[in-house]
Formats: C-alpha cells, sequence, structure tokens
C-alpha cells in the first residue's frame, strides 16, 4: 500500500462510521450482542453518539470480520474523503457499491492494489494492512528498531516499519501469547478500537498539559502512556490512571487522588493502574483564570446553515429564518409549512419566512452532494465536541438557572436545566462548548444573555437527546443534537440548529450568528 497522505485531523471520531457492507440501519431493537463482549463500552459509546451502527436484525456482530472495502470506507468517511479518482482494478465494477469507496480511497492516495490489477474489495483486510494505514495517518515514527513479538518473523518486510509505530504508539497491541499475528483478520470491534485509539492518539509523547479549577484537576497525556485523560476531583480519582507529584507544596497526592495546593511547576508523573504505561514530565499548575484557551468546534460545509436536519424541518407559519436551511437525506417534502417556490435551476426553494435558501436531498446537483458533506460535518462537530477535555463536570448537578458561566469545557451525564435567565461571560474570542448526555429543557419566558463581549457563534450545545426552548424564550449558540430540536411559540435563538432529526418551529425566530 502507499503511503497515505498525513491529512489533519477533526475529530476524535467521525459520525459517519459505517462499518456494515450495506448503508448502515439503526436497529429498531437494542443492541446485544456485545453485551459481554471485550470492547463493550467502545462499542455502547460509538453507538449512543451515532458513531457506529448495527445491522437490521439488530445485532452489531463484533467479532465478524471487515473487508478491505468496508475498512475504506469506514476511512473515508472519518477523513472525511469526498473527492474520487478513476478506478482501474479489474474487479471493481461500476455498480458495486464500493466503487465510489474505492475511487475516494484512490484519490486520497491511500490504496494500491495487487500485480494482477485487481484491488480484492471483498477480501479480509489483515492486521498488518491496518497497520499500514494507521502509521501513514498518524505519520508515526518509531524509536525502537526491533520487532519483539514471537512471530516478529512472519510479519512482512513491507509493514514491520508500520507495525513498529503502531505499537510503539499503543494503538495496536500485541497477544497475551506474545505474538502480533499480522496475517490474522481484523474484526468490526478491533477496527473500531484501532480507529478510536488512532484519533485520540497525540504524537507528542509527554502529558500536554494541566488544568485546574476550584474542585478539579485535568491531565491530558497523549503518546507512550496511552492517550491517558483524566479528571480528578479531591473526594474521588478516576482509575484510568494513578498520579504523583514531585513537589507537594504545588500538589498533594493521597490514594491515587492529586489535590491542587497552588500555582507552579510539579513534576508529574502519570501511569496506567496496572503499571504498563506511564509518563513523566515537568508541568505548569495553572490557575483556573490562566486556562488555556478553548479551540472552537470546526463545523466545515454544516457552518453554511442556520438550520440543518436529517429527518424535516417544519414550522407553523410565521417563522423568521435568517440563514440557509436544509434537509438530508430526506427529502423536500419534510420541509414544512414554509410554502416553498422552487428556483429556476431546481439548485433550492425560497420561502417567505426564509431570509436564504432552503436546500433539499432531491434538488439539483451539486445540492445533493453539498448536503450529504454538510450533513456528515455535522456529525463529525458533534463527535469533535463530545470528545473534548472537561474542565468542568457536573457543575451545579447541570441545574444552570440564575448562573453565570465563564468559558471553557462543561461535562455532564444528566440534562441541562435553564429555569431562570443564564448568563455566559467572556471575550469576543472566549469558546463554551457543553457536553450533555441527555438533552436541554429551557422554560417558558428565560433568556440566555452573552456579556463582555461573548459571541454565538463560539457557543456549542453537543446533546445526545430532545433540546426544548420554551415559549417566549431566547437561546444563544451552535446546537449539535443527536436527536430533535423544538422552539416553543415565539421563542428565539441566535445560533444554528444542527439535528440528526428534526427541527421543529412555531412562529420561531432563528437567527445566524
Amino acid at each position: 500500500m502507499k503511503n497515505i497522505l498525513n491529512k489533519p485531523l477533526t475529530l476524535v471520531l467521525s459520525l459517519l462510521l459505517v462499518l456494515s457492507v450495506i448503508t448502515p440501519v439503526i436497529a429498531a431493537t437494542p443492541l446485544s450482542d456485545y453485551d459481554s463482549h471485550w470492547a463493550k463500552e467502545t462499542i455502547k459509546s460509538a453507538i449512543s453518539s451515532g458513531i457506529a451502527h448495527g445491522y437490521p436484525d439488530g445485532s452489531f456482530k463484533p467479532d465478524n470480520e471487515i473487508t478491505r472495502a468496508e475498512f475504506f470506507e469506514l476511512t473515508n468517511n472519518v477523513f472525511s474523503f469526498t473527492d474520487e479518482d478513476k478506478v482501474t482494478y479489474t474487479d471493481v465494477s461500476s455498480n458495486a457499491w464500493y466503487a465510489p469507496v474505492i475511487a475516494k480511497a484512490i484519490a486520497a492516495d491511500y490504496v494500491d492494489g495487487y500485480p494482477d490489477g485487481t484491488i480484492k474489495p471483498d477480501g479480509k483486510i489483515t492486521r498488518q494492512e491496518v497497520a499500514v494505514i494507521i502509521n501513514s495517518l498518524k505519520s508515526l515514527n518509531s524509536e525502537s528498531t526491533t520487532l519483539l513479538f514471537s512471530d516478529a518473523p512472519s510479519i512482512a518486510d513491507w509493514s514491520k516499519q508500520a507495525v513498529m509505530g503502531v505499537t510503539g504508539a499503543k494503538i495496536m497491541i500485541g497477544y497475551p501469547n506474545g505474538s502480533f499475528k499480522p496475517e490474522a483478520r481484523i474484526t468490526r470491534a478491533e477496527a473500531l478500537i484501532t480507529i478510536t485509539r488512532a484519533f485520540d492518539y497525540e504524537t507528542d509523547n509527554a502529558v500536554v498539559g494541566i488544568s485546574v479549577s476550584k474542585s478539579t484537576m485535568t491531565l491530558i497525556a497523549g503518546g507512550e502512556n496511552g492517550n491517558i485523560t483524566a479528571t480528578i476531583t479531591p473526594s474521588s480519582a478516576n482509575q484510568t490512571g494513578i498520579w504523583t507529584s514531585s513537589d507537594t507544596n504545588v500538589a498533594t497526592v493521597k490514594d491515587g487522588v492529586v489535590t491542587p495546593i497552588a500555582v507552579g511547576t510539579t513534576t508529574i508523573t502519570a501511569s496506567t493502574v496496572d503499571g504498563t504505561k506511564t509518563a513523566t514530565t515537568a508541568v505548569n499548575v495553572i490557575s483556573e483564570d490562566q486556562q488555556p484557551a478553548v479551540n472552537a468546534v470546526n463545523l466545515g460545509l454544516a457552518g453554511n446553515y442556520v438550520i440543518l436536519a436529517k429527518t424535516g424541518i417544519s414550522t407553523v407559519p410565521n417563522s423568521v429564518i435568517t440563514g440557509n436551511i436544509g434537509v438530508s437525506p430526506i427529502d423536500a417534502t419534510a420541509l414544512t409549512g414554509f410554502s416553498l417556490i422552487a428556483d429556476s435551476t431546481n439548485e433550492f426553494s425560497t420561502s417567505t419566512q426564509v431570509t436564504g435558501k432552503a436546500y433539499a436531498s432531491n434538488y439539483t446537483s451539486p445540492t445533493p452532494e453539498n448536503l450529504t458533506t454538510a450533513i456528515s460535518n455535522m456529525q463529525t462537530a458533534y463527535t469533535n465536541a463530545a470528545g473534548r477535555a472537561a474542565n468542568y463536570t457536573e457543575l451545579h448537578s447541570g441545574d444552570l438557572s440564575g448562573k453565570t458561566l465563564t468559558a471553557g469545557v462543561y461535562k455532564w451525564g444528566t440534562g441541562v436545566l435553564i429555569n431562570s435567565d443564564v448568563t455566559l461571560h467572556g471575550t469576543s474570542n472566549d469558546v463554551w462548548i457543553f457536553q450533555i448526555s441527555e438533552g436541554i429543557t429551557q422554560a417558558n419566558n428565560t433568556k440566555l444573555i452573552l456579556t463582555g463581549g461573548a459571541q454565538a457563534k463560539n457557543i456549542f450545545w453537543q446533546t445526545a437527546e430532545t433540546v426544548s426552548i420554551g415559549t417566549g424564550s431566547h437561546f444563544e449558540g451552535n446546537i449539535l443534537s443527536m436527536t430533535n430540536i423544538t422552539l416553543g411559540t415565539n421563542a428565539s435563538i441566535i445560533g444554528r440548529l444542527l439535528a440528526q432529526t428534526a427541527v421543529t418551529l412555531d412562529a420561531s425566530t432563528v437567527v445566524t450568528p
């Protein structure tokens, strides 16, 4: 295989991991065949966030082997490869489901065929082939020059450097018996784990940061230490790892719990509970007001729409919308209540309720292609926001009523309640990311207020369940919802409504930030 061009990663995982031969279908029944599987937590997380889907019969089939075409499809979606090149392989017919997959892989320059002119799309992909792909994607450089696996002689020369790279980074590991099994066919679960590790991997092999709030310390580490990311509170330790400090005047450690005492430099040693991965580095413990700036979430083409949904947008006239709206993969019949007027090009429609254009998947090209990319980017942004390291965890138990919040990443395992006005205070460059495991419920006639120069475009609400903005209420920021978003009568928002199901408006006002 060729080396893959080093492409920048925009997320921990793409929301379009397609791990089946056919278009993935969200199962109507719970996926239950992974309940006792070793990769249960990763599979569960991927499914709950919409990253991966099961089969029509409700199974996930974690131990099924994945084909080369399926792995290419996964790679294309994760890295948002959309450009296509001519396919000349003799075993890829133009009407095969994987023909465009192969075309994208060729354009991205990470596949090469066999001497006989084939690509073997239905062949099962091996561990050493995966190692070559991942090694190239992450531009890994192993310090080791020796493979210590018991079956090292069976590792092909063309993959040895790649195997050194991925195993040195702990993205791929060997088996308990000391082997690597280079020619073993990788399974769906293994592929998911490998891609997850690859996206989480930081090329810096040291602890890369510590941030401190009034009650928590977050240690972020990458590379050889196994991408340890953990939040430690004074009352309990996240058992992802054990922490020690060389300077007890800066931080104390007791029973694995790090308690910040003062601002200063200390040597922090991080190791996993089993002691297999460690990292030691001198770091600067910083105060709450010195925390590094949070980067905004890249919305990609989804940012071209003020409302974007997969299953529909409905309005009870008259809503007032400033910006473009779009639906995909559902067609224009799911844009209801807008009294759409088709443009002569049939690339978009207009509506008296929309200062902008309305797009749907059944309009003339390039609209369908643009919408497909925008939906993909929306899902990618959702995962990116969900994967950020949190500065604040379970703050106010999710009840933000009457609170003032400064910039940072906030995480809740519950929903968020807004029963009275909430203020976000910060500068025009500050960023807020809210990670919400359930939904948002905003009471009637309440407001989200921005002060100090804070801007709606820099606020991101990532929610796994329904967002409900009450009658007469006002909201600010970009909503990235896995499900639906509903605005009550005369509710308003300065921001974007990006939903993986539907958006419902009732004489609402939506203005692009």
